[in-house]
């Protein structure tokens, strides 16, 4: 398959706002922080047109968040717990394209921390997201097996930026 990436789209933060105001009041009960990720929220950065949003809770179980995700039409993928078993990932389909994927982990983990820590660090800084860019493109000329062979290709240089970052 091939990975389509897009130039930056002014509309994906009124998306995420959208999905982000639909999940607040699904959830609302619980204490959640809901984050933009991925390429989308960084402005003027090429992407996948898909959302990426971070939940992150503080007290409950995530397996208490699967429900109230589900019922806003979000299908949730069980199986990739195996490889990442303290997150619950959803994603949501318009016309048999995915518009938006959710990661829900603890605040306090290191999946949440790394992950806001990267998206800041592409948005503040010109060069790393320049050189992120590119390689989007390099890898989108190639066909992948799936979309998380594609992620997978891109983790080295996530991990490289990743270690120069303060996370805690």
């Amino acid at each position: 398959m091939k990975i389509r990436i897009e130039k930056y789209n002014d509309n994906w933060p009124y998306l995420f706002k959208k999905i982000k105001s639909r999940i607040k009041n699904s959830i609302g009960q619980y204490d959640a922080i809901i984050k933009h990720i991925g390429s989308t929220s960084v402005k003027g950065l090429a992407s996948k047109p898909i959302i990426d949003i971070l939940i992150g809770v503080r007290h409950n179980s995530l397996d208490d968040y699967i429900n109230p995700i589900k019922n806003l039409g979000f299908s949730y993928i069980k199986e990739y717990e195996k490889t990442i078993p303290n997150r619950r990932f959803f994603f949501l389909e318009k016309s048999k394209k995915r518009i938006a994927n959710i990661h829900l982990v603890n605040v306090k983990s290191k999946w949440f921390k790394r992950h806001i820590a990267f998206r800041d660090e592409l948005r503040s800084n010109k060069i790393i997201r320049e050189k992120y860019e590119i390689l989007k493109y390099v890898l989108s000329e190639k066909e992948w097996k799936d979309g998380n062979e594609y992620a997978d290709a891109k983790t080295e240089f996530i991990r490289s930026i990743e270690k120069t970052l303060k996370i805690n």
